[in-house]
C-alpha cells in the first residue's frame, strides 16, 4: 500500500461516513414530525458507524496521528484534540447505542431526549469528519516526508474494505443502506 492509496481509502470512507449521516438526518427529520420509524434500523446503522469506524477506520488514522504527535509535527495539537475526539466519538456512540436498546426493549425511553441525543451525535460526527478533511488530511499530506510513510505505512492493518460503502459491499449492510434509502 502506499501513502496515496492510504490517503485515497481514508476519504472514500470518510465520504460513505458522510452519506449514512445524511441518511441518519431524513430519520432524525421524520422523528421530529412524530412519523414512526424503525428503531431497528436506526440501531443498525449505529452498530455500523461503531464497528466499522471504531475497529477499522479510526485505528487506521490514529497510527498517523501518533506519528505526528510523537514526532513533533504538531505544532497547534490538531493531532492530539483529534485521537481525543476518537474516543469521545465512542463514547457518544455507546450512549446512542444504550438509548436505542432501551427503545427497543421498550424500556421508558423520552422520545424527546432520544431526538437530542440523535441530533447530537449526527452533528459531532460531521463535524469531525470535515475538521479531519479540511485541516488534519491537508496537514498530513503537506508535511510527512516518503520517509515519514516509510515508517507509518507498516504499522497500518490491513486494509479491511468498508462493508457499506466499499467496493464489495457486504450482503448484511446492503440490505441496510437499501432500508436508509428508502422513505
Amino acid at each position: 500500500m502506499t501513502m496515496n492509496e492510504l490517503m485515497k481509502s481514508l476519504q472514500r470512507e470518510h465520504k460513505g461516513h458522510k452519506q449514512l449521516l445524511t441518511l441518519l438526518e431524513g430519520k432524525l427529520a421524520r422523528l421530529k414530525q412524530n412519523i414512526p420509524l424503525d428503531f431497528n434500523l436506526l440501531s443498525d446503522a449505529v452498530d455500523y458507524i461503531e464497528n466499522y469506524a471504531g475497529r477499522y477506520h479510526h485505528p487506521k488514522e490514529d497510527i498517523i496521528y501518533h506519528y505526528m504527535v510523537d514526532n513533533q509535527l504538531d505544532p497547534h495539537k490538531d493531532f492530539a484534540k483529534i485521537i481525543e475526539e476518537h474516543h469521545k466519538l465512542e463514547q457518544i456512540t455507546t450512549q446512542l447505542k444504550t438509548s436505542l436498546q432501551g427503545i427497543l426493549l421498550d424500556a421508558i425511553t423520552s422520545t424527546s431526549r432520544f431526538v437530542i441525543e440523535l441530533e447530537e451525535f449526527i452533528q459531532i460526527h460531521q463535524q469531525h469528519l470535515h475538521k479531519e478533511d479540511t485541516v488534519i488530511f491537508p496537514q498530513i499530506e503537506h508535511k510527512l516526508t516518503e520517509d515519514d510513510w516509510q515508517k507509518i505505512l507498516p504499522k497500518i492493518p490491513n486494509q479491511e474494505d468498508d462493508p457499506l460503502f466499499g467496493t464489495k459491499v457486504q450482503a448484511e449492510y446492503l440490505e441496510l443502506y437499501h432500508r436508509l434509502t428508502e422513505g
